[in-house]
């Protein structure tokens, strides 16, 4: 009757083993699933690994920073120029400085508005990004046709044109060189690019056809010059915050939004994130934030998710690995516990056995009594 129930136990506790270990084994696969998820989203954000292209293959740190401007912030192209200045000056004075073969950052500056344009097919309203610096470094789209606008243009009168537009304007995507009419002014197409394909760009862009023209040249055709509400650079970090530091001191407006792009998805920023969850969806700036920039902060939102879910898959195998980890633990110090006393014996024998080769010619059979009263004997 005994065995039957011994056999019983045993075989449930088999049961529950395997059991845990097939629980275990699955939370360890959501956790590497949700770990990959994790790394190909923050890989698709490619607006945030500028500094990465720029640093190539160089040993220097370089850290991307974006600041965003609400709409009446007065910052243009003037104000950028005077920036230089205080940014060169902080160099010299950490012992660095931009010279003619070797530039140590590099820049971009944007906003958005809408234009009107004209072609054979009819005319297209569409949503105008007008940028300057080196905007599509930051901003790699992927081109279908042509190139992109470049810092060192000498002609503003060039567009970058999304997919959905050229179909619209033209009806075809090989369209690089053609000619285009925004605002009755003449522009020529310089590429066509593809919008980013990412879930979170998905839903952040709304705006539609859309292409991307000279800021100088955008203001040039409106009656008031259009404020920059986003500045992006990328600068040199020799230690770590010196960088952001550097930005701050040249933006102290309170109204100004600064973000260092380049730690935005390490994971003391993704803890931070989840410890003040929901509290910057209630907004209090007047800053209206780029496409790119909303698709980043939703992308965040997914990777705090992920990451909660994440180590609540990992906490199941780790409790498990704990509880038998102990038990593992005392099995072992038991073994050693019997194998000392083993030991013990065994020594406690040879003794036992020297002392009556030593006492007597042949061996005996002694009572403990006899042994102790014997013993007694010799001592008194």
């Amino acid at each position: 009757m005994s065995v039957n129930i011994d056999s019983k136990l045993h075989s449930i506790f088999t049961v529950k083993r395997i059991v845990i270990l097939a629980i275990s084994i699955f939370c360890l696969a959501a956790f590497f699933v949700l770990l990959a998820v994790s790394a190909s989203i923050r890989t698709s954000m490619r607006s945030q690994h500028a500094s990465f292209v720029w640093a190539g293959q160089s040993n220097e740190r370089f850290s991307q920073l974006s600041v965003f401007f609400p709409e009446s912030y007065q910052f243009n192209e003037d104000n950028i120029h005077s920036l230089y200045t205080t940014l060169d000056n902080s160099l010299r004075a950490a012992s660095m400085e931009t010279t003619p073969d070797r530039t140590l950052y590099t820049d971009a500056w944007s906003t958005s508005g809408d234009i009107s344009l004209a072609t054979p097919r009819g005319q297209v309203n569409a949503k105008v990004i007008a940028v300057g610096g080196d905007f599509f470094l930051f901003h790699p789209l992927n081109l279908r046709d042509g190139g992109y606008l470049s810092p060192n243009d000498v002609m503003k009168d060039r567009v970058v044109i999304d997919e959905d537009l050229a179909w619209r304007l033209f009806g075809a995507v090989k369209i690089a060189g053609f000619d285009i009419l925004i605002n009755n002014k003449p522009f020529v197409v310089a590429g066509v690019v593809t919008r980013e394909s990412d879930f979170a760009t998905r839903a952040a862009y709304t705006d539609g056809a859309g292409l991307f023209m000279s800021y100088e040249a955008f203001n040039d055709m409106t009656e008031e010059m259009k404020n920059i509400t986003c500045y992006e650079i990328i600068f040199p970090d020799p230690i770590s915050g010196f960088a952001v530091t550097t930005i701050k001191d040249a933006f102290t407006d309170p109204r100004v939004h600064i973000i260092e792009n380049s730690i935005r998805f390490s994971l003391s920023n993704t803890f931070a994130l989840i410890r003040s969850f929901g509290e910057r969806s209630m907004r209090t700036d007047p800053i209206v934030y780029p496409y790119w920039e909303n698709a980043v902060r939703y992308a965040e939102d997914w990777l705090a998710l992920l990451l909660v879910g994440s180590l609540l898959f990992l906490l199941f195998p780790v409790i498990c690995t704990v509880i038998y980890g102990v038990m593992l633990i005392r099995i072992l110090l038991k073994v050693i516990k019997n194998f000392v006393k083993k030991l013990i014996a065994k020594k406690d024998k040879r003794a036992y056995e020297k002392y009556l080769l030593e006492h007597h010619d042949e061996p005996q059979v002694y009572s403990v009594d006899d042994i102790i009263r014997e013993v007694q004997d010799e001592i008194y």
